[in-house]
């Protein structure tokens, strides 16, 4: 076999390592597009979710110059995919490889230390490990007088992708944030324009009250932060504080506890953060024993270690602060800081958060995560210069949902025009959801009630089976019957795809699919055969790709996903939550719009 044979020909190592390079761009590829911002939600990569916490943390962009981790990987890959199309890789790539290799060992270490699993990251590093074994075998199979060498042609056409494509990421990247951040600017001036002249009435004001307060207590302007010790945007936003608080003595900030732990927090199920408890107890212990002064050495120091400390250690730093630690524990441990921390956690649930760090400036809550880097700074100064120190009184938490909703982008998705739907109503409900589980069924039944009582509504489905963890049959079963039901529209129009949804709605458990198809057969007069041959058809799989698309560009990875008007209710559930109550002040305030909205058209 000569060179040019051997450089040229698909042997099963070349196929497979394409095939893993592939897969290892298409990985790196979802994460540039959820970088760029052209996706907003990705299945395991949600707010909070572990690839949010390894792309949005320190390991996701490289120091110094921001570039996205992302990026570099995208183009890395893309580039050894030409190579190895046009040649049987060589001594020279497989060097290169190694070097990658490296680099997904050690982001995969990243990953398991962090605990936080990015499936997107995980397919980019699982692909680049198949193709490295394969370059490996490719190389290793070489005749000993072959050069290894790449001819160069292959070497212009890989850096030329590599380039090409790190040029058009670096024109597209300030593009897409000058967007973002333009229409953000806009939402944020609002917001500003809000804290130095809104009004509400004063039921909530009780719950801005704090002991903690670091600055003068007849301050300008007060601020009021919800904070978490362990929370890694709570740490940003304290060294925003600390700065305005050196350069400026008309601004006081008031700190109240909201871990997300629920040692001390009762409204909160999982522990995502161990230490936050004992962090807020910590600070509350400073107050006790040393007042003010002790607290802000406290405050200070618990963010500087990001909330994190250990008995061992505890009692050494307690000294260096001016405590003693034996007195400092036994407070610590006592029942008085834990109500104290509980208090404030439920002040914040009653107020409707649930993020940090939740801020309100002079009684309005400030949209941080609207404006960037220094715009509490900002906001601060133009609530000093606005002439008033009245507090506003800030929303209770069925205020606050609604706000949610009110205040949310409208959106009209492309696949609601084709869909099917059930009520002639003015105010149109989506509802994105997955057959087998819960809430989608807490929905449904919670719009059919609000409709039978006479609400102008009318509902679509549209479907997102997901695969909760350890469940993979109901998985499949929720996508059958999402076919099942698409599937009758099609043969038998709306009529049979409402009867397929309310058998679905109402049915459960494992089930084939041919079960499932003569099922919705009885239940539609359809034919059994076809329904079921329909179902694997190109028309259901455009219709489930569409709702899914849709789906993911909803705000947030929920499930199911409500939308009333246009606009995602982000929380309609939930400890505390009337849901019915909540829904039918959006639906009033939906049809009061679109009553102004014909007045005026009239």
């Amino acid at each position: 076999m000569n060179d040019t044979q051997t450089k040229t020909g698909m042997s099963w190592q070349r196929i497979i390592g394409i095939l893993g390079l592939l897969t290892a761009t298409i990985g790196s590829l979802v994460l540039v597009l959820v970088a760029l911002g052209f996706i907003e939600q990705l299945p395991g990569c949600g707010p909070d979710s572990g690839c949010d916490k390894v792309t949005s943390g320190v390991w996701g962009r490289i120091p110094l110059i921001e570039w996205p981790v992302s990026f570099v990987g995208f183009t890395y890959f893309t580039a050894l995919l030409v190579a190895w199309i046009l040649e049987t890789p060589g001594r020279g790539i497989r060097n290169l490889m190694r070097l990658g290799m490296l680099a997904s060992i050690m982001f995969v270490v990243v990953m398991i230390t962090e605990g936080a699993f990015c499936r997107w990251c995980a397919t980019a590093h699982a692909g680049n490990l198949i193709a490295w074994i394969c370059c490996e075998l490719l190389v290793r199979n070489q005749a000993s007088s072959e050069s290894g060498g790449l001819s160069k042609r292959v070497y212009v056409a890989g850096a030329s992708v590599f380039m090409g494509l790190t040029v058009a990421l670096a024109i597209i990247l300030p593009l897409r944030q000058g967007m973002i951040e333009s229409r953000n600017a806009k939402e944020l001036a609002s917001n500003q324009a809000e804290i130095m002249q809104g009004t509400s009435d004063e039921s909530t004001l009780r719950l801005l009250d704090s002991r903690n307060v670091i600055g003068p207590k007849d301050a300008k302007v007060k601020v009021v932060m919800f904070t978490d010790y362990q929370c890694p945007d709570c740490k940003r936003f304290e060294t925003q504080a600390e700065n305005i608080l050196r350069q400026r003595n008309d601004v006081s900030f008031a700190i109240k506890h909201y871990p997300f732990c629920p040692d001390c927090n009762p409204n909160l199920k999982a522990n995502r953060h161990p230490n936050a408890c004992w962090a807020a107890r910590a600070a509350e212990t400073a107050r006790i024993l040393q007042g003010a002064e002790g607290l802000e050495r406290m405050h200070n120091w618990l963010f500087k270690n990001s909330g994190s400390f250990t008995r061992s250690s505890f009692s050494a730093s307690l000294r260096e602060l001016g405590f003693d630690p034996t007195v400092f524990i036994k407070t610590m441990n006592s029942p008085e800081t834990l109500e104290a921390v509980r208090s404030d956690a439920t002040d914040g649930f009653n107020l409707g958060i649930y993020f940090t760090p939740m801020i309100f400036i002079n009684g309005v809550e400030y949209k941080w995560y609207l404006g960037g880097g220094n715009s509490l700074a900002r906001t601060i100064d133009m609530a000093a210069r606005s002439g008033s120190s009245e507090q506003v009184v800030p929303p209770n938490r069925l205020e606050r949902l609604f706000l949610d909703w009110k205040t949310g982008r409208s959106k009209r998705f492309p696949g609601v025009v084709d869909s099917s739907w059930y009520g002639d109503g003015p105010i149109e409900v989506v509802i994105y959801g997955d057959y087998q589980h819960e809430s989608t069924l807490t929905a449904e039944a919670l719009i059919r009630e609000l409709m039978r009582e006479g609400q102008p509504l009318k509902l679509t489905f549209r479907h997102t089976p997901f695969e909760p963890k350890g469940d993979l049959w109901n998985y499949e079963v929720s996508l059958n019957m999402a076919r099942a039901v698409e599937a009758s529209r099609l043969l038998g129009g709306d009529e049979a795809r409402w009867k397929a949804h309310d058998w679905a709605i109402r049915s459960s458990g494992n089930m084939s699919k041919m079960t499932i198809a003569a099922r919705i057969a009885q239940e539609t007069g359809l034919e059994a055969g076809a329904l079921s041959t329909m179902m694997d058809s190109n028309e259901v799989k455009a219709r489930l790709d569409s709702d899914d698309m849709d789906k993911k560009r909803t705000w947030k990875s929920t499930y199911p996903a409500l939308v009333i008007d246009g606009r995602h209710v982000m929380r309609w559930k939930g400890t505390g939550i009337d849901s019915k109550a909540l829904l039918l002040k959006i639906i009033d305030d939906a049809q009061t719009s679109k009553g102004r909205s014909g007045s005026g058209q009239g």
